[in-house]
This record gives C-alpha cells, structure tokens and sequence, in this order.
C-alpha cells in the first residue's frame, strides 16, 4: 500500500465499518483488509483505536463479520494449494495483523466478555450426509461461511419434522470452538515450512506443518537454518499469540485470582505433547542463544540493524506467560520442588544433640508480598537427604492419564516439561545465555568507548525466566549451587539492585532481584559458596565497587545490603525484610567476615533498634529478631571463624542493652528529646546562615550525607571504621558501634549503665525492671511516629520485646568484655590484634545456651505476591509493545495504571514516516487516530514501569507497588 490512492482508500473503508450497518458478508468490501495493506505500520497507524471502539460499540455485527472472515481467509490461505507464494504470504500477514490489531480491544470491554465466550468459545456443530451404500462422508467444511450456513439450516430445520431419504443419513458433527481452532491453527504458523521456518523442510514431508526446534540448544543439536524473512514472520505470528492471550492485563488486581484465562488454559492443558515440546524449546533456544555482542566489533550495532532482539524479546513474553500460569485454585502453593527440601544438611562438625527446637509459631516478617516459609533444619548428614528422583529427559514419554501426557496434577504442561530438565549440558547452555543476556547493561556501561556495546532492553524478562527456572527446577538450581555459576548471579542481582536503587521506575526489578536472593539463601550450598574470595572485584563498574575491597563474596553482599539500606531514604523499605532474612539464612554459614561487613551489620543493627526506627511501623521489631537470630547463629555455629564480628558486637554492648532495657516510655522520650534537638539545630543553622552566608556554602559541601531516622540509616566513611583503635574503644559501656559519632542517627543520649551493671550484663532483665518502674511515674502519652501513622501501645511492645533472642548476646557480652578490658589493662594493648587472637583461641563452650536449630525462611508465593508478578510481566510486555507498533498502546487496561508521556515517542515518529505524504489527509479525516499512535512510556513502581497499587493487607515480606485496584 505504498501509493497515496490506496491508502486514502484503505482509511475508507475504515471509516465505513462504523458508519454503516450490517454490511454482508459476501460484499467484496471485505477483501482489501487483507488485499491493501503492505506492512504492519500501514495497519496500525491506519486502524485507529477509536475507530474500533466505534465498530465494537455501535456496529458489532460489522465487527464480527469482519473477525470472520479475515480467520477464513487465514484458514484458507494456510490450505491454498499455491502457498507459500508472495501474494498468500502477504495476505496471510494481513490476517495476523488485522487480528493483533482489534483483539485486544475487545478484551478491554466488560460487556464484550459474554460475546467474546459465545463467539469464540461456544462448540458449533454442522449437518453432514453420509450415503448408506458408499458410507462416505460429506465434504470436509473449513471456511467458517458453511459452518455459518450449516448452523443456520440446522436451526430452521431444528422444529420441522425429519423427512430424510432411504439413500441418505443426516449426520450434525460438533466441532471445537473456534477459539480452540485459532489458538491451534497459531501454533501450526509458528511450524509452517516457507513461512516461519526453511521452505525446503517440507520437501520431504507430506504435511508443510513441521514441529521442529527453531534452534540448536536444549532438545535438538541439528541446525534448521533461518532466514530473515522467517524471523519476521515469527515475529508478527509471536505478537498475535501475545495479543490473543492478553486477557490477563484487562483483570483488575481484586479478581485476577479467581478468573480464568481460557486462551492460556487450552494452551497450557490441551497442547498435543509434542507440540508443547517443540514450542517450549523453540522459545527457550532462540532467547537464550541469542548474542546482542554480535560480531564483537565496537559500534557494529549502530552500523547494522538488530531485529533479532524484537524476536527474542517476544519469545521471552510468551514463554514466561506460558509458565506463569496456574489455575485459580492453584495459584498460591509452594514450589514445585519444595517438598522435596523439606529436610536439608547443615554444618557437619554441629552434633544432634546441640540443636533444639524452637517454639512451632514463628513471627514472619512485615509488609512483605510473600509468606516466608519457615523451615527448620535438623543436623541431618547429607547422605540421608532424600533421593533424587530418576533422571527424565524432556523428551521422555510421560504417563498416560485423563489430561493426555500430563499427571492428574498437573495444570501446566509447559511449567511440567520445564521442571523435567536435567542434563548437566542443557543447564550450563541456559545458564550461558541467561548470563550472557543479564550480564550485557554491566559490561554496556563498563567500558572505556561509551556507547560501544549494545544495551539490550530485555533483560528483565530474562532475569524472570531465571527465577522461573530457579522456582521450578530443582536440577538446575542444584546445579547453580554446584558450580560458582550461582556466586555470577548474585553479582548480578546486586548489579541491578544497587544500578536501579534510586529509579522509582525500577523498583520492580530491585523487588525481584530481592526475592531471588532471599530464594537462594534458602540452601545451605548457597551460604558455604559465599565464604570464597571475591578476586574479580576490580573489574565491576564503579558505581557498584567498594573502594579499597578485599573479602569474600558474603562480605561484599553483606556491604551491598548496607548499602541499599542506608543509602535510599526509605524508598526501599518495603524490602528490608527480604534483604535481612537473606542475611539471617546463610548467617550459620558465614565465616571470616572482613572488619568493614561486621560493623556494618552492627551498625545496620543499632539503627533498627532506635526507637525513632523501632516504632514507626508495627512490623518493624521483626527486623531486630531476625538480626539477633543471624548473630546468634553466627556466634554459636561459627564463632572461632569470625573474631572480626565478635569484636564488633563487644564494642557496641549499648545498643545490646538499651534493647534489653527498652519501654515505651523510655522510647518516646528519646524520640521527643532528638526532635528537641534538631529544631535547635535548625535554629542555630538558619542564624548562621543569615551571617554567614560564605561559611554556610563551604560546610554544606563537606557535611555528611544524613537522612531521616525513621526510615534510613546512615552511611559513614569506610575508612574510618576500617580503622578501629582499642586504646580508644576500650569496651565500656559508653562506647557507640563506632567513633564517627557525628555520622550517627541513632540517638544514644540515654544515661549509661554503671560500672557494678556492667559487671553483670546477664542480669540486665532485672535491671529493666527496675527502669521500667522508676519511667512508670512519667506517663507519656502515645503518639504516631513514623509517616504510616501507627501508634505504638504497651501491649504492643510487651508482645515482642519479651520474645526477643538476647540471651546470648547478653552473656556473650558478660564474659568476654571484663577479660578483654583486663587484658587491655594488664599489657598496655595499643592495637586490634591480641585481641583477635584471644577471641580466635576463646571458647564459649558450656557458657551460652545450647544452639538454636537453624530456621530457613523461604520465599513463598502468596495473592498478593502472584498479582504483583503477573502486573509486573504484563506491564513489561506493555512497555516493549509500545517501542514497536504499540499493539496495547490506548487499551484501557486494568491490571496496572498507565501514565501517559508529554513526549512524543519513537513510535510515533516511525508510523509518521511510514505513512508519508498521504498524513495530511488520513488526519482531516479523522483527527481522532493520531493519537493512538504515539508512544506511551509508564512510571512504575514494580519492575515493569507501570504504576500499580494494590491495596492488599498481607504478612508478606514486602509490598507491592502496583495499582492494582483489589
């Protein structure tokens, strides 16, 4: 459609849908929307948005007419004895368009869903002969104008009586829906020789319809070959299959968990065997085989165009959409191979007899999206863990039952043949590609030629793939633990974390690399991994390295978590708990932590335990259990194996036993008293300033970065705590967790412990007794003190602190600090070393308490959680959609708020061009279809840039950010 003619005369007959009635379906109008349009442009930029809402709303019949016929012709074409030809080819492309173009408009409309289930989903049956003597059957009925004719005839003659012939027997055949023949017959395009995939595969084959993988990889080792007009016909074919199993995007968050998807589902359930087969590895092969480096040359993408990464890109979409998906009743349950870990080895030198249970209820963490599964880990030799099942290839026959190839419970097949993975070859081939594709925004932004190596926009996808791997296969996530393989994907998880920490656009993708890592500290393998030394530190860009490093892949993790912490303002609040949880899974694992890593978790602990922090919300004392419980693990399990941390914890016994000592009461002083202080603060400062203005300008550059107490911590320099002086931290209690004071946040202004308390720390119970009854006579009354407006309350308090795990720090802290400071005393120690050469030889044997049995505290799917993914996936997929034609782009989804950009995209521009010198007149006619052209960008607080919030009350360990309306 290149001439101006015919596409004013296309745009026509776009207008005349809508403007008349009951146009028939024999009219030849109907030809030129597959006969005119050339390109995918030509059919978006000239099908506008309000012009098929117009023609779903006030001329459905048209609408309807128009459906039928264009998958008639697509039936035909495919069935035409002359295809592949250049004019079937084209007109086949039309139908795909012209399919893609109006599906997801009649998914945006509720009151299309009951048309759309009888159009698409009602059986229809037709009327066949069969003559007694040949008993043969009447001619096969494909185009859906004799289905039509057939349904009507047998409804006229449906009242009348049977008058048939001796020679002849009505026969009424119930076919399948025509949803059911859709999906199929898009699928068999996916596998059509000289369309998708080499022409001269069909030459030895009787049907053109060959299930074969698209590339080498996972299930096949002998190249196809392809082309690039094989390429991009999979392309168009991969969005129509997106676009026809979008629905989900058009749920609202309140009911998403209970409706079901039926395009998905017949995909997922009633997919022959093979075909699942060779579409899951197709997709799987060409997305994880794919190389955005190319050639390696610099700059070779700016010189030749990439359309492999659209198809690529594509391939991800479906495939995680596929996978993602479970029935409404089963969509919140554990993962697939969590049972079979339900029993895990520990640290062979820890006997049975030292571990204990703890108490079965065990507090999880605040404002999470997910449910922390809590899994106790007995001292079980790794020899008796349960049996691996038996090796099964993907390929390999699965039993018979009432689905087909499935077990009864089974409700995915793709999410079952995936989980049947397990060739060593086939996982080091994933997890090549999948780093390759993860690592690529790293090594673009790493380089000394800017710009010289092609950004790739598709790794989110991937890093979801990962972790559907990860949640489904157990194979290939032993194997990452097996290997160091898993030590790369935690660099990057923290790469992503760190690179996005401050985009609010990107908090997703900061969610999602957080409940991965909380997902691989749940395995033991995965803790004793992070004791090796992290030698390649040097070459990771600068804005992810720590100066001066030198330490072990936990201490860098550890300095990480610090950091997202402490540097954020409280933008990733809702992720602490993940972040500390991840700590507290591989704490009994951890071993020669580095001085910086153990002031910092001391430090990260004395800020979660100022009352400022400690009562602004009502979830956050579980941050402080699981802190104690990391150190207690540490120092019961590994306690020779990091002196460093041990002395960090006897050098900061204030915040030990403020804790130990805490009351409401004592709380809302400190709080008022600190607020006392930074208006005098503020007063003097604004006095300086009015007289000195110069000075103001020339502090303000060198004053330490601070933040608000009640949802930050505070970063001090490394150097300074690197640096720790004994003559000067002689381990009294008035020592803070560091010098720096001024860095602090924490307000320790209370009255210090006297020396004859000091001397007794594990009778420190007694003497909050004491303190809690002196503060009894000051009644303060309660206020809100964080921005959540929760209001802490006695009872509140009394719930929790009595449960906290401080005995064996308590006692630690008794013991060991009178010796060191006698040893101090006695030989005039002016360095750090003898004393961490006493605390290497101590023992706390028959002193502390017999060690706690190791808890593991999973990631675990919940409502909320799986809203959050899905809106996350789709809002991803809506992004990528709208940088190439913009197949969603004016749909009026619900599962996330789109926010409109001022700017106009890229899209816009690319359609402008497209359409050329004939916009003029396309736009008098109709000024209404400019704008559903343009590029929309999203602002997201999940990882896809979409706005969703989801009003969900859940004790999940952290909170949604999408709109999702429940």
């Amino acid at each position: 459609m290149g001439a101006t003619e015919s596409k004013l005369t296309f745009r026509k007959g776009v207008f005349r849908l809508f403007e008349e009635r009951n146009i028939r379906a024999s009219d030849e109008y109907w030809s030129q929307f597959w006969l005119l349009p050339e390109s995918a442009e030509d059919v978006f930029s000239l099908v506008g948005a309000q012009d098929i809402r117009r023609v779903r709303d006030h001329a459905r019949e048209n609408l309807e007419t128009l459906i039928h016929k264009v998958i008639d012709r697509l039936f035909r074409t495919i069935e035409a004895p002359d295809f592949p030809s250049q004019n079937s080819t084209l007109q086949l492309l039309n139908c795909i368009r012209i399919l893609t173009r109006l599906i997801p408009f009649i998914f945006e409309s509720e009151e299309m869903a009951d048309w759309e289930e009888k159009f698409f989903w009602t059986p229809q049956t037709r009327k066949l002969k069969k003559n007694r003597k040949t008993e043969t059957g009447g001619e096969s009925q494909n185009s859906l104008e004799q289905n039509e004719a057939a349904n009507e005839n047998l409804a006229k003659e449906s009242g009348q009586e049977s008058q048939t012939q001796d020679t002849d027997i009505e026969r009424i055949e119930t076919i399948p829906p025509l949803g059911e023949r859709l999906l199929s017959t898009i699928i068999d395009l996916l596998f059509l020789a000289g369309f998708t995939l080499p022409a001269n595969l069909a030459n030895d084959s009787s049907s053109r319809i060959i299930y074969v993988n698209w590339e080498t990889g996972v299930g096949s080792t002998l190249p196809i070959g392809s082309s690039k007009e094989n390429d991009s016909n999979k392309t168009e074919t991969l969005r129509l299959l997106l676009a026809f199993i979008s629905k989900s995007m058009y749920m609202s968050g309140a009911t998403y968990m209970g409706k079901e998807n039926k395009w998905i589902k017949h995909l997922v359930l009633k997919t022959e065997r093979k075909v699942v087969l060779a579409l899951l590895c197709s997709l799987l092969n060409t997305a994880v085989k794919y190389n955005p480096a190319g050639w390696g040359v610099p700059y070779n993408h700016v010189v030749f165009a990439d359309s492999r990464e659209v198809l690529v890109t594509l391939c991800l979409q479906v495939l995680l959409v596929l996978l993602d998906y479970r029935s409404p009743s089963n969509r919140v349950t554990t993962n697939d191979f969590t049972r079979q870990q339900r029993v895990s080895s520990v640290d062979t030198t820890r006997s049975e007899k030292e571990s204990i249970p703890l108490s079965p209820t065990t507090p999880t963490s605040v404002n999470n999206l997910a449910s922390n599964e809590v899994t106790r880990v007995d001292n079980t030799p790794q020899d008796s863990a349960p049996a691996v099942d038996a090796a099964t290839t993907i390929t390999s026959s699965a039993p018979s039952t009432q689905k087909g190839h499935l077990p009864s419970h089974v409700d995915n097949a793709f999410r079952y043949y995936t989980s049947k993975l397990h060739r060593p070859q086939d996982f080091q081939f994933l997890m090549d590609g999948i780093y390759r594709i993860l690592s690529n925004p790293m090594q673009a932004s790493n380089t000394y030629l800017p710009g010289s190596t092609k950004q790739i926009q598709c790794h989110q996808e991937m890093m979801m793939l990962c972790w559907k791997f990860l949640e489904t296969n157990k194979r290939f996530r032993n194997y990452l633990l097996d290997t160091d393989k898993v030590l790369d994907l935690l660099i990057i998880l923290l790469y992503y974390s760190i690179e996005n920490k401050q985009d609010s656009a990107q908090l997703g993708l900061v969610r999602m690399c957080a409940f991965i890592l909380q997902t691989l500290s749940g395995d033991r393998d995965f803790g004793v991994k992070l004791n090796k030394v992290f030698e390649n530190h040097g070459s990771l860009p600068g804005n992810v390295r720590i100066h001066a490093f030198h330490g072990t892949y936990a201490d860098y993790m550890i300095s990480s978590i610090y950091a997202l912490i402490a540097t954020t303002r409280g933008m990733l609040h809702s992720l602490y708990p993940a972040y500390i949880l991840t700590i507290t899974n591989v704490s009994p694992y951890l071993k020669n932590l580095s001085v910086v890593s153990s002031t910092k978790l001391v430090h990260l602990f004395s800020q979660f335990t100022s009352p400022g922090f400690l009562l602004s919300e009502e979830g956050n004392h579980r941050l402080v259990e699981h802190m104690l419980e990391a150190f207690n693990n540490i120092v019961q399990y590994q306690f020779a194996d990091n002196p460093h941390l041990i002395y960090a914890i006897l050098r900061s016994p204030k915040c030990f036993e403020n804790l130990s000592e805490f009351t409401l009461a004592r709380g809302l002083d400190e709080i008022k008293k600190k607020e006392k202080r930074k208006k005098q603060v503020r007063i003097v400062t604004t006095e300086k300033t009015s007289e000195q203005p110069e000075i103001k300008s020339s502090q303000e550059e060198s004053r330490p970065l601070m933040s608000d107490s009640e949802s930050n911590l505070s970063t001090q320099k490394d150097e300074d705590r690197d640096k720790p002086e004994l003559a000067q931290v002689s381990l009294n209690a008035n020592v803070n967790v560091s010098q720096n004071s001024q860095t602090e946040l924490t307000d320790q202004d209370s009255e210090p412990l006297s020396e004859k308390a000091r001397g007794k720390l594990p009778e420190g119970v007694t003497v909050a007794s004491r303190r809690r009854s002196n503060e009894s006579n000051n009644v303060i009354t309660p206020f809100a003190v964080g921005k959540s407006g929760f209001v802490p309350t006695e009872d509140w308090v009394s719930s929790w602190h009595s449960h906290l795990p401080l005995g064996t720090i308590l006692i630690l802290l008794g013991e060991l600090i009178p010796k060191i400071e006698d040893i101090c005393i006695s030989q005039s120690i002016n360095s750090d070393q003898p004393v961490l050469e006493f605390l290497r030889k101590a023992t706390m044997v028959g002193i502390l308490p017999p060690p706690q049995s190791i808890l593991i505290r999973k990631f675990q799917w919940s409502e909320a959680s799986v809203v959050w993914f899905s809106s996350l996936l789709w809002g991803q997929i809506y992004l990528a959609s709208s940088n190439y034609l913009g197949v969603f782009n004016g749909t009026h989804v619900k599962l996330f708020f789109v926010k409109p950009s001022t700017k106009e995209g890229r899209l816009k521009n690319a359609l402008g061009n497209a359409v050329g010198g004939v916009q003029g007149v396309i736009d008098r006619l109709s000024t209404t279809n400019t704008t559903n052209t343009t590029n929309t960008n999203t602002n997201t607080n999940t990882n896809t840039n979409t706005n969703t919030n989801m009003n969900m009350n859940t004790s999940t360990d952290t909170s949604t950010d999408t709109n999702t309306n429940t």
